[in-house]
């Protein structure tokens, strides 16, 4: 059994939900995380999760600054569904702009999402890029740090392990297939065990050889195949231990 625990399927190219999952089932991704990046997507998210028994997470994607905050619309999401296992994706994305005001706003709906996190007893999906210091930053200001994973980890090995001793969970998703993606299988062999989690980030980043493609949660079995290859274990250990994994850190019901 296997679990896509980062799976965007409230993107509108999903026009056929049912059918993505019942494919997803067919190669064994019995579970999936649909994350979301706004108040309306969480919505959505919990809608599809409700309907077809999967998991969802209620989050503000730092590039979704522009519809607003309104993290207390969150906290209703979450209390009005048990298929609700966590707050994401959250995080910090200076990709394209590392401006004052942006950095203090992202900043700030990062933390007021964190406490929502701690308060609510939940784990968070965390999202980062071109934001290494200013996470690394927050995370170590803070009093108490939440459970959680850093979803389509690219950080560097010295970020890498300094969120394994705050205890978060990795993923890697299909770009870790990728021939000029050395990087992350550096990393990969590097991260216990019992801290590997599975994830597509469906629709986007497909792994080799459906580059080009729109990525769905089945995909996640070939990425599982790369990875457990590159451990130099079986698809059915590392299916059996990411799979305990994302159990222990969402307290999946599965």
């Amino acid at each position: 059994m296997l679990v896509d625990t980062h799976c965007h399927l409230t993107d509108p190219i999903f026009n056929n939900i049912e059918e993505v999952l019942q494919k997803a089932n067919t190669a064994k991704v019995r579970k999936v995380i649909i994350p979301s990046t706004s108040v309306e997507d969480a919505k959505n998210a919990l809608q599809i999760a409700e309907k077809y028994k999967q998991f969802c997470l209620a989050g503000i994607h730092p590039g979704e600054l522009s519809k607003g905050k309104k993290v207390e619309e969150l906290r209703k999401i979450i209390e009005s569904s048990s298929r609700v296992v966590g707050i994401g994706e959250i995080g910090l994305d200076f990709y394209q702009d590392k401006e004052k005001v942006t950095i203090k706003e992202q900043v700030d709906l990062f933390r007021e999402q964190v406490e929502l996190a701690m308060e609510s007893d939940l784990p968070v999906a965390i999202h980062m890029r071109n934001a290494e210091e200013e996470m690394k930053s927050e995370l170590m200001a803070m009093k108490a740090i939440p459970r959680g994973q850093f979803h389509c980890f690219a950080g560097t090995q010295d970020f890498l392990e300094t969120v394994l001793r705050l205890g978060f969970y990795i993923s890697f998703c299909g770009n870790i297939t990728y021939k000029s993606a050395v990087n992350l299988r550096e990393l990969l062999v590097k991260v216990p065990e019992n801290r590997l989690l599975l994830e597509t980030d469906s629709p986007y980043l497909p792994p080799e050889p459906l580059r080009g493609t729109v990525n769905t949660p089945a995909n996640v079995k070939i990425t599982a195949e790369f990875v457990a290859k590159m451990l130099g274990t079986t698809i059915e250990k590392l299916a059996n231990s990411t799979t305990e994994n994302a159990k222990c850190l969402y307290s999946l019901d599965i």
